[in-house]
């Protein structure tokens, strides 16, 4: 308990943790887990900033063709 001493008292004092960081981490490797492999990193990279919402997007509806 000696040996943690000094961090446990510092969790006390400052009150900061890595939730935030902890819960970045998990959404990533969840996306890692359900996507089955990207084509490239660059699509993996950009679904993640999607999720953490760096990016947004649009949904573009389709033109109607007249004849």
């Amino acid at each position: 308990m000696n040996k943690y001493k000094q961090g446990i008292q510092n969790a006390f004092e400052t009150k900061y943790n890595n939730g935030a960081l902890e819960e970045t981490n998990n959404k990533i490797k969840v996306i890692k887990r359900v996507a089955y492999g990207y084509r490239n990193f660059f699509n993996f990279r950009a679904r993640i900033y999607i999720m953490q919402g760096l990016i947004f997007t649009t949904k573009i509806s389709p033109v109607k063709q007249s004849v």
